[in-house]
């Protein structure tokens, strides 16, 4: 089981919630899937090169695989579209979300080992500004 902190899955999960928002179809999970793996490429690359994109992705890959067997025909590193569909319908849309937090806890923390947990959070928060709030919009009110 891999462990991780308690800051990095919160993150995970609001950052998620943000991209699906309160859907849970299978359309929308895949998706959702594949515009955070966009979103987190095109973001990271720009503080950790492509290469090293790949190397904390492909190891967040790694260790949530573990897990969440949903997660086992992505790759993150573009094009994921077909494959997210089909992990959608091989699994289900729950388990694909529940496998998505897991990934990006997961390179929260594979991240933070580098620069920290804090500075972690801030780039992937970065990294996936562009995403549409598909839920109650972070301004309204719980």
């Amino acid at each position: 089981m891999t462990q991780k902190s308690a800051a990095a899955t919160e993150v995970a999960r609001h950052l998620w919630e943000r991209a699906v928002g309160d859907s849970s179809t299978p359309e929308d999970v895949a998706v959702a899937a594949t515009r955070m793996c966009t979103e987190l490429r095109a973001g990271l690359s720009r503080w950790v090169g492509a290469m090293g994109y790949r190397a904390l992705i492909d190891q967040a890959l790694l260790l949530a695989r573990a897990e969440h067997p949903a997660l086992g025909c992505l790759s993150c590193h573009g094009g994921d579209q077909p494959a997210t569909t089909a992990a959608v319908r091989a699994h289900s849309a729950a388990e694909v979300a529940t496998g998505m937090v897991a990934l990006v806890a997961t390179l929260i923390d594979l991240l933070s080992r580098i620069v920290g947990e804090e500075m972690a959070v801030e780039l992937v928060n970065q990294a996936v500004a562009r995403l549409p709030w598909r839920g109650a919009s972070p301004n309204q009110a719980a």
